[in-house]
């Protein structure tokens, strides 16, 4: 099965992305049924139409992907035996379009994570990685040290039974611990058991033995209802203390036992995955896919090392992948470690073994990632939610396809539904969508070294610095659309490029049709705007339109081989344009400057002659432009 049967050069199928076609393919077989085609053979054009309504009605992303895989049942008619689609009338038409789902050509449909929602959720996962997973460990290692004993403990009398039932129950008197109860989700197995605060109100006879050292404490019931009655019950129940949680100081949950450990092995999986994927840039596959024996290290100037991993790319490759490297941070090496502890796969580092079946190795890769995520999001909320809110809050409800705030939001809206696509589109709009964008990913992942972001943006083979190279275009269409309108509603702007920049601003209004303080329309503005993205370089104290023949700084070209600029030259530059934009940081330049004037005038940290001249003049020559950007627009006059 292809990715995109039907279409001519669809790409073969990973193996990774088998699964979910397979319940897809499923999900259409079962709807069709439902609609009155008891088999595929039996559809007609009125069953794909009730079909495509009902599937329209959960939303258009999940419509678009179950018409795709009805269009992938009915090419793959002729390999079918027991039953198969005879028609499709689908096909030669788009899934996107069929349900209605509207992609924007412009930008990157996937969802960027806002930041308020994706902080926490990496916070937990970076928890999870470098404090629980030593909890979950040691719990785990525990429970196996109590089953080995186990097998080799003699038989016991009733009287040592006793004995050390008594021995337990005295040592969680002494420690003040209760007595462990049935988990929650096992509580089928004592249907006539209260539940008191999500508590089972029946002791964990399987838990407790393996504790006490005894077989079994079915013949002692008695003596475990009482001491119930004096400690209460409680959930896991292990000796493994739980390491605090940094945001109150508190054990970050309960104590684990053997279906808690399971569960939060579960969750740490996911926690890894979060970390590799969000932290390097790599797709689903392409992490899933990994091997054992993926990191190594290089090291780089400063004998510094740089962390690195390596596996294979799959999108638009063959089959079989092309290798590829990532540069990562140390945190995605401690995630693998991890995992090396966890899983025990030979082949693949997300594989595990899950038990035998018919004989054969049960291996299992570790699947369905956006479902998991979205559940590590809940557990996390469970874990470490406060009176205050939920530790990751939902999705803000705004007037706006996406919630753009990045303010702390009040605990309304929906849970922020997360797809394993939008953890490489964040990261890429991160490290791309602001000016100096690698500083800026430094910024925003706390990242000690820009060449961490460096790594990201250009050494890997996936195509991820194409992403990083759209996000960066996109940005500066933004921000040319902002210098657009600060200067459509008025302000002025400076500069050796600001005359012919506020001509071509002109002529495009006039185009439009636009009224000063008024945008006719966005599309269409943004479409006459991309022209001046090839040259824009945002800057701090101005922005450069960059042309070679009057650049300063292509002067100094010649003897280094490129571009050398300086403040002072872009200052004065041809190409340099100020607005509004920057007054904030001319402005801060300017009293930085005045600060340090002002010290030395006053017998402090004094300054040679010569330097505080030149502070002087600075200070002067910024004046005049803050001084230039406040006129009106129509008086200004290039620098």
């Amino acid at each position: 099965m292809g990715e995109n049967a039907g279409r001519r050069g669809g790409r073969p199928m990973k193996l990774t992305g088998f699964y979910k076609a397979t319940q897809y393919a499923y999900r259409v077989i079962s709807d069709f049924q439902g609609l009155g085609a008891g088999r595929l053979a039996d559809a007609r054009p009125e069953h794909f139409i009730a079909a495509r309504a009902q599937w329209k009605k959960i939303s258009p992303d999940t419509a678009s992907s179950l018409i795709t895989a009805a269009k992938h049942l009915f090419l793959h008619s002729p390999f079918l035996t027991a039953d198969r689609l005879t028609m499709c009338p689908w096909i030669g038409r788009s899934s996107n379009q069929l349900a209605g789902r509207k992609i924007d050509r412009e930008e990157n449909a996937t969802r960027r994570i806002p930041e308020y929602i994706s902080g926490p959720l990496l916070q937990a996962a970076v928890f999870y990685v470098e404090t629980a997973s030593r909890d979950i460990l040691a719990a785990r290692a525990e429970v196996a040290a109590y089953k080995r004993a186990a097998k080799e403990r003699p038989r016991c009398t009733e009287a040592d039974v006793t004995r050390r039932l008594n021995q337990y129950i005295d040592e969680l008197r002494d420690s003040a611990s209760p007595l462990p109860s049935v988990p929650l989700k096992d509580r089928h197995t004592c249907p006539d058991a209260t539940v008191v605060d999500n508590i089972v109100q029946a002791p964990n006879d399987r838990l407790i033995s393996l504790l006490a050292d005894v077989r079994t404490t079915r013949q002692h019931r008695d003596l475990l209802h009482d001491a119930a009655r004096e400690l209460g019950y409680g959930t896991g129940g292990l000796r493994t203390p739980m390491s605090p949680w940094p945001g109150s100081g508190q054990p970050w949950r309960t104590s684990l036992g053997p279906r808690e450990i399971r569960e939060e092995i579960s969750f740490l999986r996911v926690a890894c995955w979060i970390i590799i994927a969000f932290l390097s840039g790599m797709r689903d596959a392409e992490v899933r896919e990994l091997s054992p024996k993926c990191t190594f290290t290089e090291k780089i100037e400063g004998n510094r090392l740089r962390y690195k991993i390596s596996g294979y790319v799959y999108k638009g490759r063959k089959l079989t992948g092309d290798e590829a490297e990532w540069v990562v941070l140390k945190i995605v090496h401690d995630a693998i470690g991890v995992l090396l502890e966890l899983n025990d796969d030979p082949t693949h580092l997300f594989g595990y073994y899950s038990g035998s079946a018919d004989g054969q190795d049960g291996y299992v890769l570790t699947s369905m990632v956006n479902g998991r995520v979205n559940r590590f999001r809940d557990h996390a909320n469970e874990l470490f939610s406060t009176d205050e809110g939920l530790f990751i809050p939902n999705e803000l409800v705004t007037s706006e396809t996406e919630a753009e705030s990045e303010e702390d939001p009040e605990d309304e809206g929906e849970p922020w539904h997360f797809d394993a696509r939008q953890f490489r589109r964040t990261l890429a709009w991160h490290i791309a969508h602001q000016p100096f964008g690698i500083v800026a990913g430094t910024r925003q992942f706390h990242h000690a070294k820009t060449t961490m972001f460096e790594g990201y943006a250009g050494t890997s083979a996936s195509g991820f610095a194409a992403e990083v190279a759209t996000e960066e275009a996109i940005a500066k269409l933004d921000y040319v659309e902002d210098l657009y309108r600060d200067w459509n509603d008025g302000h002025g702007a400076t500069g050796g490029a600001a005359k012919r920049i506020d001509a071509e601003f002109e002529r495009i209004r006039r185009e439009l049709g636009d009224l000063p303080g008024v945008v006719a329309s966005s599309s269409r503005l943004r479409t006459m705007l991309r022209h001046l993205v090839k040259t824009v370089h945002p800057g701090v104290l101005n922005d450069c339109f960059y042309q070679a023949a009057t650049a300063v700084c292509g002067k100094r070209a010649q003897s280094v081989g490129r571009p050398l600029p300086q403040l002072n030259m872009c200052l004065s530059c041809p190409n340099a344009r100020r607005s509004t934009v920057h007054l904030p940081r001319l402005t801060l330049a300017r009293d930085q400057a005045l600060s340090e004037k002002d010290a030395t005038q006053n017998g402090r940290d004094g300054l040679p002659r010569l330097q505080l001249t030149a502070l002087t003049e600075y200070s002067q020559q910024l004046d005049g432009l803050i001084n230039e950007i406040h006129r009106p627009a129509e008086d200004n006059q290039p620098a």
